[in-house]
């Protein structure tokens, strides 16, 4: 297996599992709504929102490799997984959890996720063009706004850009 597709495989992986855990918490767990969002609608929208990307990463996946173009995700001169690599792999996404979380705070959600999501682009999908760099962040960025400002009536914090 190359290195995209442990990449691949470990998001997929990860995004499924905090959105099943995170829906067996609000449902059995101790969580109760805010204060402030007095529903389920907020956490309960990002677990699906995690469910549907962990499946759709496993659908292009799955296609892929009914096209047998596997090979397509592959870097050139890319060697096989090893398990420092995969080690390392979880170690930066938890990572750039972290710092996506830290820009969150900082920059702003819609901001934070336009940045984050091209460096997921660029990372996760090597042969990217540059067109998709700078298109797929900001489609995300934008639904993210759409579905947190017009759809769910949420206020954004004011943090330093918007």
């Amino acid at each position: 297996m190359n290195r995209t597709m442990v990449k691949e495989l470990l998001s997929a992986a990860l995004m499924l599992t905090l959105g099943i855990a995170g829906l067996l918490h609000i449902q059995y767990g101790a969580w109760r709504p805010a204060p402030l969002v007095p529903s389920y609608i907020m956490p309960q929208t990002a677990y699906y929102f995690l469910l549907a990307a962990g499946v759709w990463v496993l659908a292009a996946l799955g296609l892929f490799a009914l096209k047998g173009r596997l090979s397509a995700l592959e870097r050139p001169g890319a060697e096989n997984q090893d398990l420092v690599g995969v080690g390392v792999a979880v170690a930066l996404m938890l990572g750039g959890a972290v710092v996506y979380f830290w820009l969150v705070l900082n920059v702003g959600l819609v901001v934070a996720t336009v940045a984050f999501n091209g460096v997921l682009v660029a990372m996760l999908a090597p042969n990217a063009t540059y067109k998709s760099l700078l298109i797929v962040p900001l489609l995300v960025g934008a639904a993210v706004w759409l579905l947190f400002v017009r759809m769910i009536g949420v206020t954004l914090p004011t943090p330093l850009l918007f």
